[in-house]
């Protein structure tokens, strides 16, 4: 991929991203307002589990199918390319419906003995129809990023945005039974699920209808395709995995900890909902540059690590992390000065604001450790990576286990700052030492 292209893609994943964060924002507050904290904290809880079942289908073989694409288009394969996706939509639906039967089968020993919440058990009923379309939408979309058209992925992530919206408004002015609550937040979500893989599935026949690949020579055999995809996919999944299933721990055990600090359950669930919901999503808010950058890069590394072009890579990598940087200690400014009076006027918080302005000096390592993960995955270093959030992620669970219980929520973002600090330093370290690229860094 040229420079050209990725700032293209970035530009486009970018304002795609922008209008479907502040869309997202929009139904956070409204659902806020109408669920209240304590129900926002009840749903947020459900999403440790959710996450886990999405990755476990998904997301290693999104990343690889993404990775492969690129590859193969880069070296003028694109019929192989097509191959591969077909072997990842089988694989990731396959296993998409065997999670979706875990999780109807287990809610109940979930919800009781992980989530210590009973109330969640129905919630990850409902949640987990949306698992299927999930798998079906982002392999396409994963696809197509390959394929060098991110207008597409971004255009499915808005119009997930805007039936979200749309069905949380409406069932709140139907008022349908006892849905208002987590309940009407967790339908809006499969929604807006069921509809984003309607369109992407609309917009892959059109690809392909412009850009027919079945003419065009096979260069692999479909022996060689599987074997390189899988060879390449089953470990991102099984790290990628492993290493949600660290941070759905984080997740679980964060409310329990609260527990113990608040001695009382409404208000640990208020606080879980407020760091989850409000101050966390503002703090990643910006991030919709970076993560757009990072989903390009991927892709643009992988295609220079194809075409063993190091000078490419090196210069790819140097302008990602200082714009990163750049980005990251902006937005340290904004929401330093302007941070407690955002949440106040947006969710009628005072603690959501005073947490903002503590925790938003790590946005600089937040924003420069996604993008630097995605250049080791496009390194093939993906068992690395993993190790090193995984060590991120047992500072934070260090911090919140042993501190949160005596300090509070105030515990845990010092155990954030710390963990990415050091994330960044080991990834960092990492690329630099990195043989064929470590004298340009």
């Amino acid at each position: 991929m040229s420079k050209k292209t990725i700032i293209k893609g970035t530009l486009i994943l970018t304002i795609t991203g922008i209008a479907t964060k502040l869309l997202g924002f929009y139904n956070r507050i409204f659902l806020t307002r109408l669920i209240g904290v304590k129900e926002l904290g009840v749903y947020q809880l459900i999403f440790p589990v959710y996450v886990l079942a999405i990755s476990f289908c998904c997301q290693g073989i999104a990343t690889s199918l993404t990775k492969q694409v690129s590859y193969y288009t880069g070296k003028k394969e694109k019929a192989n390319s097509k191959s591969v996706f077909k072997l990842a939509l089988l694989l990731s639906f396959s296993l998409s419906i065997l999670a979706f039967f875990t999780m109807n089968l287990f809610s109940d020993y979930i919800s009781t003995y992980l989530l210590k919440n009973r109330d969640c058990s129905p919630l990850l009923k409902i949640i987990s129809l949306s698992i299927p379309f999930v798998a079906v939408k982002t392999c396409i979309n994963s696809y197509l990023v390959g394929m060098d058209k991110p207008e597409y992925h971004g255009l499915s992530h808005f119009t997930e945005q805007i039936i979200r919206i749309g069905t949380a408004y409406l069932l709140s002015i139907l008022w349908v039974g006892n849905i208002i609550g987590a309940k009407l937040a967790v339908v809006a979500v499969i929604s807006g699920e069921i509809f984003a893989s309607i369109l992407s599935i609309i917009l892959y026949f059109r690809y392909n209808k412009k850009y027919d690949t079945k003419s065009k020579k096979i260069q692999a055999s479909n022996i060689q395709i599987r074997r390189k995809f899988l060879s390449d996919a089953l470990p991102i999944t099984s790290t990628g995995l492993m290493l949600t299933m660290f941070s759905s721990l984080e997740a679980i055990i964060l409310p329990s900890m609260l527990f113990k600090f608040y001695n009382n359950n409404d208000m640990a669930l208020e606080m879980y909902g407020i760091v989850t919901g409000i101050v966390i999503p503002f703090l990643l808010l910006p991030s919709t540059v970076t993560t757009s950058l990072s989903t390009m890069l991927l892709p643009a590394v992988s295609y220079a690590h194809a075409q063993k072009n190091s000078k490419t890579i090196t210069k790819t990598i140097s302008y990602s992390v200082m714009f990163c940087f750049t980005l990251g200690v902006a937005t340290c400014i904004v929401y330093t000065f302007f941070g407690k009076w955002a949440c106040i006027f947006a969710f009628k918080s005072e603690t959501a604001g005073e947490l903002l302005t503590k925790m938003c000096i790590i946005c600089p390592f937040i924003y420069m450790a996604g993008n630097m993960s995605a250049i080791l995955n496009g390194l093939d270093k993906a068992f690395l990576n993993l190790m090193f959030n995984i060590i991120n992620i047992c500072i934070r669970i260090g911090f919140t286990v042993t501190l949160v219980p005596k300090y509070g929520i105030y515990a845990y973002v010092i155990g954030m700052m710390a963990s990415y600090i050091t994330l960044n330093i080991l990834m960092i370290i990492a690329i630099k030492h990195n043989k064929p690229y470590q004298d340009s860094l």
